[in-house]
């Protein structure tokens, strides 16, 4: 075993690329990035990519270990014939290895895993893309007096029609025969091309509305022509199984990526567009503000020392340049130990591992994952303890809490929401500024 693999480096390519556009594009990502406080978001994710690290990499390397270790084995599933690379490329090296290790447990601890990593994936999915409908597109270009009754009502719209067309699709990809080793590898030919114009659109006040809009087409444009070419060259024909290979998806995300980093500014050259950023604080708040009768839980969950929430506040620019200092230098940081100084020098030393390195390298991959278990599944816990306690208090002790509300409001008036709100705006109002 060794990581003088020249495909490992094209695989590796293909996922940083991929990965970076996943996350920019996301709607899940840059919904949540945006709603919360950086204070809030740049741990968070600093944590989150540390500890997702030991999916492809702690996970992979401890199934994939007792996949070669047991395959030959009567507990292996497939037993005795070895896995074929149609189960390989479809996911299925962690059940089998689940399932020899543990039997039916093993099984039902793996279905639980995937439900949990898809439901809360399209859940994200799914709310990001429902606020688009509703705010980008309804209250923007169709109904721009739209009430919060009418916002949520197209919400609601959203959910069902982007939960309707995800099954959908998922259901055609399975039936035409493409697995998840064919979705990994091209995704990035889709999800690459806005990269460039969206860091434009949030960092260069130059970048014109025509080029936001264009390059990335054109970017998508020029991924996919590369894609599909690379695989008639290689390969001599375009299928399913041509396109899925390394070298044609690689090529295409590296074109999908790069190409609309000289088509914007190209664009941009003959028009810029000087953008104001003042024009953000014009913007109109997406629901009323919430009446005092929610103060008696903003009170006690709001730190003593307030975050600075306006330019206005001379607070503002210090601490957004510090986060945003944070934020960089973690990515960097990020990035030149897990893709430069770790796996680089392992490669170009051509070192093969011995028994005793591999023991310690699964030894390390084990401790990681121990890790992310507490990283992912406890700290949030022990994190949001003092609002975890303050809901059940409440809940508890809703006498308490009915009484001090009734003393604050006055008499003919009704705590919690305006009047145009309904109970579904009520129950999120209640501000939670760091979670």
């Amino acid at each position: 075993m060794t990581m003088t693999s020249p495909s490992g480096i094209f695989f590796g390519i293909i996922h940083v690329t991929t990965n970076f556009g996943l996350v920019i594009m996301d709607t899940g990502f840059f919904v949540k990035a945006f709603a919360a406080s950086p204070r809030a978001v740049v741990p968070g994710y600093v944590i989150g990519g540390i500890a997702y690290f030991a999916i492809p990499w702690a996970l992979g390397t401890l199934m994939s270990s007792v996949a070669w270790g047991l395959q030959d084995q009567p507990v292996w599933p497939t037993y005795p014939r070895a896995m074929s690379a149609q189960e390989v490329s479809s996911g299925l090296v962690l059940p089998y290895a689940a399932i020899a290790i543990a039997g039916k447990g093993g099984a039902i601890a793996v279905l639980l895993i995937t439900f949990m990593a898809v439901t809360s994936t399209l859940s994200a999915q799914i709310i990001a893309v429902s606020s688009i409908i509703s705010f980008d597109i309804y209250r923007r270009y169709v109904n721009r007096a739209a009430t919060d009754r009418d916002v949520i009502r197209w919400s609601h719209y959203g959910v069902i029609i982007f939960g309707m067309i995800a099954a959908a699709f998922s259901t055609l990809l399975y039936y035409v025969g493409v697995d998840l080793g064919w979705t990994l590898y091209m995704l990035g030919v889709v999800t690459c091309p806005g990269i460039f114009p969206t860091v434009f659109t949030i960092l260069w006040r130059q970048q014109s509305k025509l080029a936001a809009i264009i390059a990335p087409l054109l970017g998508m444009a020029t991924g996919i022509s590369v894609w599909l070419g690379s695989a008639s060259a290689l390969y001599g024909t375009v299928s399913i199984s041509s396109t899925g290979q390394l070298l044609p998806c690689m090529y295409g995300c590296l074109a999908s990526t790069f190409s609309p980093l000289p088509y914007s500014i190209i664009i941009t050259i003959f028009k810029p567009q000087n953008f104001d950023w003042n024009d953000f604080l014009t913007e109109k708040l997406a629901f009323g503000e919430s009446s005092p009768g929610t103060s008696i839980v903003e009170e006690e969950i709001v730190d003593t020392e307030q975050e600075p929430t306006s330019r206005s506040d001379p607070r503002w620019f210090p601490y957004m340049r510090r986060w945003t200092i944070i934020a960089a230098v973690w990515s960097v940081a990020t990035f030149l130990g897990h893709f430069v100084l770790w796996p680089l020098p392992m490669y170009a030393a051509k070192y093969t591992f011995s028994k005793n390195f591999y023991s310690a390298w699964l030894v390390i991959s084990i401790i990681w994952l121990w890790g992310t278990l507490f990283v992912a599944g406890f700290y949030p816990i022990i994190d949001g303890r003092k609002q975890i306690f303050l809901i059940v208090n409440s809940l508890r002790g809703g006498s308490k809490s009915s009484e001090h509300r009734n003393e604050s409001t006055p008499k003919g008036e009704v705590s919690g929401s305006s009047s145009t709100q309904d109970s579904a705006v009520a129950s999120v109002s209640i501000p939670f500024p760091e979670k």
